[in-house]
């Protein structure tokens, strides 16, 4: 009797259609840029986000993206941040020259 019920059960599974389970909802993140690097002469300065930083002997300074910042202020010009391309890791890097960085 129970060989009986096994094989009732195997035969039924065998039959059915399988359950379809919904696929797993995919992760979105709304942000594109999460970092800005600007780069140049050490000792250029510049206004991102309501405050001032000045490049680093480095050569660049990177900062994390502000949700409400979309420029940044050099040399008494604004510069629209995101008309420079993103990189893989969603930075984007921002050229800053200047020809009488302070210091010289």
């Amino acid at each position: 009797m129970i060989s009986i019920l096994a094989a009732a059960a195997v035969a039924a599974q065998l039959t059915m259609p399988p359950v379809l389970t919904p696929a797993p909802p995919k992760p979105v993140c709304n942000i594109k840029t999460v970092s800005y690097k600007f780069t140049g002469t050490p000792g250029t300065e510049f206004r991102y986000d309501g405050s001032r930083y000045v490049i680093p002997k480095s050569g660049s300074i990177e900062l994390i993206a502000s949700k409400k910042a979309t420029q940044a202020d050099f040399n008494g010009n604004h510069v629209q941040l995101d008309l420079f391309p993103l990189d893989e890791f969603g930075a984007r890097t921002i050229p800053l020259s200047n020809t009488n960085p302070k210091g010289e």
